[in-house]
Formats: C-alpha cells, structure tokens, sequence
C-alpha cells in the first residue's frame, strides 16, 4: 500500500458575511483551474509555507482583507484534470462581517455573496460544492 503525495497543494476559505457564502468568479483564461467557475477563494501552498499562512496570504492578495480568526475544517484529495495530477485542498472557514468594508477585488472577475440556495444555480467545481454542501449540513460551524 502506498502513500499518496499531492502534486499540487492548495488552501480555500468557505468565507461567511452576514449568514451568505462569499464566492469568486475566476477569471475565464485557459492556464487556470476552473476558469470561469465560482469558487472560495484562496490558491496554491507555497513551498515551506503552512495551509493556514497560505490561505491568510490568498485572502489578503486576492480581497485584501486580514479576517480575525480562521478554522481548519478538513481536507480533501482528488484527482484533478487541470494539473493531471492528485491535488490536496485544505478547507478553512471565516466569518468576515468586522472586515468586509475593507475588502477590495484585486483577482477574479467578480465577488458575491450569495445564500446557500442561491449557490445551488451557480457554476462551480464538483470539489468546491461538495465543499459547501458539507459545511452547510451543519457537520461544522464557526
């Protein structure tokens, strides 16, 4: 039995305003994962960087804002076709209210934030609604 080593290691953020879901819609360029998709924001693990020092960095980069508290929810890997590879999310949870006025889009083509049955419509990553479906079944609260 071996041991699975991701070939890729990200750090997404379910971000809550307000009792919404914040979500991304990626820009539409074919060198990215899930272009033109909703999606949390956050991205790539740098090398020596831990999951929460990376999700805190994607937050400040791509909304520029710096949440109070994050929590660890869980992680989850699966193969995926864009990097030809398996791939490990790291999943974080924030609430935003005290910060939100802050924020400013510096990297998608739009922000929203939307209720969990408006999120249903919306197109996104199979890994990212499974994402969202879990967190709202109550399995993990703030």
């Amino acid at each position: 039995m071996g041991i699975s080593i991701p070939k890729v290691e990200t750090a997404h953020a379910i971000l809550r305003l307000s009792g919404k879901y914040i979500l991304q819609l990626r820009d539409d360029k074919p060198d990215i994962a899930s272009p033109g998709l909703w999606c949390l924001f956050g991205g790539r693990i740098e090398p020596a960087e831990t999951p929460l020092k990376a999700v805190k960095r994607e937050l400040f980069e791509e909304l520029s804002i710096s949440p109070g508290r994050i929590k660890f929810l869980w992680n989850v890997e699966y193969y995926e076709d864009f990097v030809k590879g398996m791939v490990r999310i790291w999943f974080y949870v924030s609430n935003v209210d005290s910060v939100w006025r802050f924020h400013k889009l510096k990297e998608g083509k739009s922000v929203g934030a939307f209720t969990y049955s408006e999120i249903k419509n919306l197109d996104m990553a199979d890994v990212i609604r499974g994402a969202l479906n879990r967190f709202h079944s109550g399995e993990h609260r703030l």
